[in-house]
Protein backbone atom coordinates (compact mmCIF):
# COMPACT_ATOMS: atom_id res chain seq x y z
CA UNK A 1 0.00 0.00 0.00
CA UNK A 2 2.84 2.41 0.81
CA UNK A 3 4.17 2.13 -2.75
CA UNK A 4 0.76 3.07 -4.15
CA UNK A 5 0.35 5.94 -1.67
CA UNK A 6 3.48 7.71 -2.88
CA UNK A 7 2.25 7.41 -6.46
CA UNK A 8 -0.86 9.42 -5.61
CA UNK A 9 -0.30 13.06 -6.67
CA UNK A 10 -2.45 14.57 -3.93
CA UNK A 11 -0.63 12.67 -1.20
CA UNK A 12 2.75 13.52 -2.73
CA UNK A 13 2.05 17.27 -2.93
CA UNK A 14 0.85 17.47 0.68
CA UNK A 15 3.67 15.27 1.96
CA UNK A 16 6.37 17.27 0.16
CA UNK A 17 5.04 20.62 1.41
CA UNK A 18 5.04 19.53 5.05
CA UNK A 19 8.28 17.56 4.66
CA UNK A 20 10.18 20.50 3.17
CA UNK A 21 8.95 22.85 5.90
CA UNK A 22 9.97 20.46 8.67
CA UNK A 23 13.36 19.74 7.10
CA UNK A 24 14.12 23.46 6.68
CA UNK A 25 13.02 24.17 10.25
CA UNK A 26 15.20 21.43 11.72
CA UNK A 27 18.19 22.50 9.62
CA UNK A 28 17.79 26.09 10.82
CA UNK A 29 17.93 24.85 14.41
CA UNK A 30 20.93 22.55 13.86
CA UNK A 31 23.00 24.79 11.58
CA UNK A 32 21.89 28.26 12.67
CA UNK A 33 20.99 27.66 16.33
CA UNK A 34 17.45 28.84 15.59
CA UNK A 35 18.52 32.42 14.95
CA UNK A 36 16.14 34.68 13.01
CA UNK A 37 17.42 37.19 10.48
CA UNK A 38 16.52 40.67 11.68
CA UNK A 39 16.79 44.15 10.24
CA UNK A 40 15.20 47.01 12.13
CA UNK A 41 16.09 49.84 9.72
CA UNK A 42 17.61 50.66 6.33
CA UNK A 43 20.46 53.15 6.11
CA UNK A 44 21.72 55.33 3.28
CA UNK A 45 24.77 57.53 3.82
CA UNK A 46 24.55 56.90 7.53
CA UNK A 47 20.94 58.07 7.71
CA UNK A 48 17.82 55.99 8.46
CA UNK A 49 15.61 55.99 5.38
CA UNK A 50 13.11 53.29 6.35
CA UNK A 51 12.21 51.33 9.45
CA UNK A 52 10.52 47.99 9.98
CA UNK A 53 8.15 46.52 9.03
CA UNK A 54 9.40 46.07 5.46
CA UNK A 55 7.02 44.93 2.76
CA UNK A 56 7.74 41.79 0.68
CA UNK A 57 10.73 42.29 -1.61
CA UNK A 58 13.71 40.39 -3.01
CA UNK A 59 15.60 40.92 0.24
CA UNK A 60 12.63 39.78 2.35
CA UNK A 61 10.32 37.55 0.22
CA UNK A 62 7.51 37.66 2.79
CA UNK A 63 8.44 40.97 4.41
CA UNK A 64 9.28 41.57 8.07
CA UNK A 65 7.32 42.14 11.24
CA UNK A 66 7.36 45.31 13.33
CA UNK A 67 10.57 44.20 15.07
CA UNK A 68 12.31 43.59 11.73
CA UNK A 69 12.24 39.77 11.89
CA UNK A 70 12.25 38.12 8.48
CA UNK A 71 8.79 36.54 8.24
CA UNK A 72 9.96 33.71 5.98
CA UNK A 73 12.65 32.86 8.53
CA UNK A 74 10.10 33.13 11.35
CA UNK A 75 7.69 30.75 9.59
CA UNK A 76 10.44 28.23 8.88
CA UNK A 77 11.66 28.33 12.49
CA UNK A 78 8.17 27.90 13.91
CA UNK A 79 7.18 25.05 11.59
CA UNK A 80 8.75 22.33 13.73
CA UNK A 81 6.88 23.56 16.81
CA UNK A 82 3.46 23.88 15.15
CA UNK A 83 3.56 20.70 13.08
CA UNK A 84 5.58 18.79 15.68
CA UNK A 85 3.21 19.64 18.55
CA UNK A 86 0.17 18.78 16.44
CA UNK A 87 1.77 15.51 15.30
CA UNK A 88 2.58 14.52 18.90
CA UNK A 89 -0.91 15.37 20.20
CA UNK A 90 -2.66 13.51 17.35
CA UNK A 91 -0.38 10.48 17.81
CA UNK A 92 -1.17 10.31 21.53
CA UNK A 93 -4.89 10.59 20.81
CA UNK A 94 -4.80 7.72 18.31
CA UNK A 95 -2.62 5.52 20.54
CA UNK A 96 -4.75 5.99 23.65
CA UNK A 97 -7.97 5.80 21.63
CA UNK A 98 -6.90 2.54 19.95
CA UNK A 99 -5.93 0.89 23.26
CA UNK A 100 -9.00 2.02 25.21
CA UNK A 101 -11.43 1.60 22.30
CA UNK A 102 -10.40 -1.97 21.50
CA UNK A 103 -10.45 -2.93 25.20
CA UNK A 104 -13.96 -1.50 25.54
CA UNK A 105 -15.20 -3.47 22.55
CA UNK A 106 -13.37 -6.67 23.50
CA UNK A 107 -13.86 -6.86 27.27
CA UNK A 108 -16.20 -4.07 28.42
CA UNK A 109 -19.05 -4.21 25.93
CA UNK A 110 -21.74 -3.52 28.54
CA UNK A 111 -19.77 -0.59 29.95
CA UNK A 112 -19.40 0.85 26.46
CA UNK A 113 -23.17 0.76 25.92
CA UNK A 114 -23.69 2.67 29.18
CA UNK A 115 -21.01 5.32 28.49
CA UNK A 116 -21.71 5.67 24.75
CA UNK A 117 -24.14 8.56 25.20
CA UNK A 118 -21.72 10.33 27.54
CA UNK A 119 -18.83 9.99 25.09
CA UNK A 120 -20.92 11.19 22.15
CA UNK A 121 -21.62 14.54 23.86
CA UNK A 122 -17.97 15.55 23.39
CA UNK A 123 -18.47 15.59 19.63
CA UNK A 124 -21.09 18.32 20.05
CA UNK A 125 -19.37 20.64 22.56
CA UNK A 126 -16.82 22.99 20.89
CA UNK A 127 -13.40 21.77 21.98
CA UNK A 128 -11.83 25.22 21.53
CA UNK A 129 -14.14 26.79 24.13
CA UNK A 130 -13.54 23.94 26.58
CA UNK A 131 -9.78 24.26 26.12
CA UNK A 132 -9.94 28.04 26.51
CA UNK A 133 -11.75 27.92 29.86
CA UNK A 134 -9.40 25.24 31.18
CA UNK A 135 -6.17 26.92 29.99
CA UNK A 136 -6.87 30.61 30.54
CA UNK A 137 -5.58 30.65 34.12
CA UNK A 138 -2.54 28.57 33.20
CA UNK A 139 -1.34 30.25 30.00
CA UNK A 140 -2.17 33.91 30.76
CA UNK A 141 0.76 35.57 32.52
CA UNK A 142 -0.21 37.22 35.83
CA UNK A 143 1.14 40.63 36.80
CA UNK A 144 3.94 39.09 38.88
CA UNK A 145 5.01 36.68 36.11
CA UNK A 146 4.55 32.96 35.56
CA UNK A 147 4.79 30.78 38.63
CA UNK A 148 5.54 27.59 36.71
CA UNK A 149 8.31 26.93 34.13
CA UNK A 150 7.57 26.77 30.42
CA UNK A 151 7.84 22.98 30.09
CA UNK A 152 5.17 22.40 32.75
CA UNK A 153 2.73 24.78 31.09
CA UNK A 154 3.44 23.23 27.69
CA UNK A 155 2.95 19.72 29.09
CA UNK A 156 -0.33 20.69 30.75
CA UNK A 157 -1.67 22.24 27.54
CA UNK A 158 -0.60 19.19 25.54
CA UNK A 159 -2.45 16.85 27.91
CA UNK A 160 -5.59 18.99 27.76
CA UNK A 161 -5.53 18.99 23.95
CA UNK A 162 -5.05 15.21 24.01
CA UNK A 163 -7.84 14.47 26.50
CA UNK A 164 -10.62 16.74 25.25
CA UNK A 165 -11.05 15.10 21.80
CA UNK A 166 -10.19 11.63 23.18
CA UNK A 167 -13.80 10.51 23.98
CA UNK A 168 -14.85 10.97 20.35
CA UNK A 169 -11.80 9.00 19.19
CA UNK A 170 -12.53 6.19 21.65
CA UNK A 171 -16.17 6.02 20.53
CA UNK A 172 -15.23 5.88 16.85
CA UNK A 173 -12.59 3.16 17.32
CA UNK A 174 -14.92 1.14 19.55
CA UNK A 175 -17.64 1.13 16.90
CA UNK A 176 -15.19 0.15 14.17
CA UNK A 177 -13.81 -2.62 16.40
CA UNK A 178 -17.31 -3.94 17.04
CA UNK A 179 -17.96 -4.11 13.29
CA UNK A 180 -14.83 -6.22 12.84
CA UNK A 181 -15.69 -8.45 15.82
CA UNK A 182 -19.08 -9.20 14.25
CA UNK A 183 -17.63 -10.36 10.93
CA UNK A 184 -17.86 -14.02 9.92
CA UNK A 185 -14.15 -14.81 10.04
CA UNK A 186 -13.84 -13.45 13.60
CA UNK A 187 -16.89 -15.42 14.73
CA UNK A 188 -15.37 -18.52 13.10
CA UNK A 189 -12.07 -17.91 14.92
CA UNK A 190 -13.91 -17.59 18.21
CA UNK A 191 -15.79 -20.81 17.50
CA UNK A 192 -12.49 -22.60 16.88
CA UNK A 193 -11.28 -21.50 20.31
CA UNK A 194 -9.41 -18.22 19.74
CA UNK A 195 -9.39 -15.92 22.78
CA UNK A 196 -10.37 -12.25 22.81
CA UNK A 197 -6.78 -11.05 23.15
CA UNK A 198 -5.63 -13.14 20.19
CA UNK A 199 -8.55 -11.92 18.08
CA UNK A 200 -7.75 -8.28 18.92
CA UNK A 201 -4.09 -8.67 17.99
CA UNK A 202 -4.29 -10.91 14.93
CA UNK A 203 -7.62 -9.88 13.41
CA UNK A 204 -8.87 -6.52 14.68
CA UNK A 205 -5.62 -4.54 14.56
CA UNK A 206 -4.78 -5.90 11.13
CA UNK A 207 -8.02 -4.51 9.69
CA UNK A 208 -7.98 -1.39 11.86
CA UNK A 209 -4.53 -0.05 10.89
CA UNK A 210 -5.61 1.65 7.67
CA UNK A 211 -8.55 3.36 9.35
CA UNK A 212 -6.29 4.49 12.19
CA UNK A 213 -3.94 6.10 9.66
CA UNK A 214 -6.84 8.07 8.16
CA UNK A 215 -8.14 8.97 11.62
CA UNK A 216 -4.66 10.19 12.60
CA UNK A 217 -4.58 12.61 9.66
CA UNK A 218 -8.06 13.85 10.58
CA UNK A 219 -7.04 14.44 14.21
CA UNK A 220 -3.87 16.21 13.08
CA UNK A 221 -6.03 18.56 11.05
CA UNK A 222 -8.33 19.15 14.02
CA UNK A 223 -5.44 19.92 16.38
CA UNK A 224 -4.06 22.54 13.98
CA UNK A 225 -7.46 24.23 13.79
CA UNK A 226 -7.80 24.24 17.60
CA UNK A 227 -4.32 25.79 17.97
CA UNK A 228 -5.24 28.48 15.43
CA UNK A 229 -8.44 29.29 17.33
CA UNK A 230 -6.57 29.46 20.64
CA UNK A 231 -4.05 31.78 19.01
CA UNK A 232 -6.82 34.18 18.01
CA UNK A 233 -8.04 34.04 21.62
CA UNK A 234 -4.52 35.01 22.81
CA UNK A 235 -3.87 31.56 24.27
CA UNK A 236 -0.37 30.88 22.93
CA UNK A 237 1.33 27.52 23.30
CA UNK A 238 3.29 27.37 26.55
CA UNK A 239 2.08 30.75 27.80
CA UNK A 240 1.08 34.26 26.73
CA UNK A 241 3.37 37.11 27.78
CA UNK A 242 1.23 40.12 28.72
CA UNK A 243 2.60 43.65 29.01
CA UNK A 244 1.26 45.41 32.12
CA UNK A 245 3.16 48.64 31.48
CA UNK A 246 1.31 51.86 30.52
CA UNK A 247 2.31 51.27 26.86
CA UNK A 248 0.51 47.89 26.85
CA UNK A 249 2.25 46.17 23.96
CA UNK A 250 0.30 43.33 22.33
CA UNK A 251 0.58 39.84 23.93
CA UNK A 252 3.73 38.00 22.93
CA UNK A 253 4.43 34.33 22.24
CA UNK A 254 7.37 32.59 23.90
CA UNK A 255 8.24 30.76 20.68
CA UNK A 256 7.66 31.20 16.96
CA UNK A 257 4.79 28.70 16.96
CA UNK A 258 2.33 29.75 14.25
CA UNK A 259 -0.82 30.02 16.37
CA UNK A 260 1.06 32.38 18.67
CA UNK A 261 2.23 34.39 15.67
CA UNK A 262 -1.37 34.80 14.49
CA UNK A 263 -2.42 36.18 17.87
CA UNK A 264 0.79 38.19 18.18
CA UNK A 265 0.47 39.83 14.74
CA UNK A 266 -3.32 40.22 14.74
CA UNK A 267 -3.07 43.82 15.98
CA UNK A 268 -1.31 44.75 12.72
CA UNK A 269 -4.22 43.56 10.54
CA UNK A 270 -5.52 47.08 9.77
CA UNK A 271 -2.10 48.75 9.47
CA UNK A 272 0.18 46.14 7.86
CA UNK A 273 -2.13 43.25 6.89
CA UNK A 274 0.60 41.27 5.11
CA UNK A 275 2.26 40.55 8.48
CA UNK A 276 -0.61 38.56 9.99
CA UNK A 277 -1.58 37.06 6.62
CA UNK A 278 1.77 35.23 6.41
CA UNK A 279 1.20 32.82 9.36
CA UNK A 280 -2.50 32.53 8.48
CA UNK A 281 -1.59 31.56 4.91
CA UNK A 282 0.93 28.95 6.02
CA UNK A 283 -1.56 27.59 8.54
CA UNK A 284 -4.13 27.28 5.75
CA UNK A 285 -1.61 25.70 3.35
CA UNK A 286 -0.61 23.17 5.99
CA UNK A 287 -4.25 22.22 6.62
CA UNK A 288 -4.81 21.94 2.85
CA UNK A 289 -1.71 19.72 2.60
CA UNK A 290 -3.02 17.49 5.38
CA UNK A 291 -6.35 17.22 3.57
CA UNK A 292 -4.50 16.28 0.37
CA UNK A 293 -2.65 13.56 2.29
CA UNK A 294 -5.97 12.37 3.73
CA UNK A 295 -7.65 12.31 0.30
CA UNK A 296 -4.70 10.41 -1.14
CA UNK A 297 -4.82 7.80 1.64
CA UNK A 298 -8.58 7.38 1.29
CA UNK A 299 -8.42 6.96 -2.49
CA UNK A 300 -5.62 4.38 -2.24
CA UNK A 301 -7.47 2.56 0.54
CA UNK A 302 -10.69 2.46 -1.50
CA UNK A 303 -8.78 1.32 -4.61
CA UNK A 304 -7.08 -1.51 -2.70
CA UNK A 305 -10.40 -2.52 -1.13
CA UNK A 306 -12.14 -2.51 -4.51
CA UNK A 307 -9.29 -4.49 -6.03
CA UNK A 308 -9.62 -7.10 -3.30
CA UNK A 309 -13.37 -7.34 -3.82
CA UNK A 310 -12.92 -7.67 -7.59
CA UNK A 311 -10.36 -10.42 -7.01
CA UNK A 312 -12.78 -12.30 -4.78
CA UNK A 313 -15.57 -11.97 -7.35
CA UNK A 314 -13.22 -13.14 -10.12
CA UNK A 315 -12.17 -16.21 -8.13
CA UNK A 316 -15.80 -16.97 -7.33
CA UNK A 317 -16.86 -16.73 -10.96
CA UNK A 318 -14.00 -19.03 -12.03
CA UNK A 319 -15.10 -21.63 -9.50
CA UNK A 320 -18.68 -21.40 -10.71
CA UNK A 321 -17.56 -21.83 -14.30
CA UNK A 322 -15.57 -24.91 -13.37
CA UNK A 323 -18.51 -26.37 -11.49
CA UNK A 324 -20.98 -25.60 -14.27
CA UNK A 325 -21.99 -28.63 -16.37
CA UNK A 326 -22.58 -28.19 -20.09
CA UNK A 327 -25.60 -30.13 -21.47
CA UNK A 328 -25.49 -31.61 -25.02
CA UNK A 329 -27.92 -33.68 -27.13
CA UNK A 330 -25.75 -36.78 -26.87
CA UNK A 331 -26.24 -36.80 -23.12
CA UNK A 332 -29.79 -38.13 -23.70
CA UNK A 333 -31.09 -41.39 -25.30
CA UNK A 334 -34.43 -41.72 -27.12
CA UNK A 335 -36.57 -44.40 -25.39
CA UNK A 336 -40.03 -43.91 -26.93
CA UNK A 337 -41.87 -41.99 -29.61
CA UNK A 338 -45.35 -42.45 -28.01
CA UNK A 339 -47.03 -39.26 -26.92
CA UNK A 340 -44.08 -37.27 -28.14
CA UNK A 341 -40.44 -37.93 -27.91
CA UNK A 342 -39.25 -38.95 -24.48
CA UNK A 343 -35.65 -38.98 -23.40
CA UNK A 344 -33.74 -40.36 -20.47
CA UNK A 345 -30.28 -39.59 -19.22
CA UNK A 346 -27.89 -42.50 -19.83
CA UNK A 347 -26.40 -44.10 -16.75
Amino acid sequence: MIRHVFKDKRFLIGFLFIGVLLAASLLNTMLNDGEIRQKAAKYENGQIVETAPFKPSLAFPLGTDVSGNDLLHVIVEGAKYTIGISFFIALLQITLGAVIGTLFSGYLTKTLKVTEHFLSTFSVIPITLMAYFVLINVLSMPIDGFGEPFYKRAFFETMILVLLPLPSVILYISKETQKILNTEFVLASRTLGAGTLRILFFHVLKHLVQKLMILFIQQLNQVLIILAHLGLLKMFFGGTVIDFSPLQDPPKTLSFEWSGLIGDYFETLYIHPFIVLVPITFFALTIVSINLILNGLESVYEASFQKGMDGKRRKGSIREIKKERHVHDEDFVLISRDRGDRYRVPE
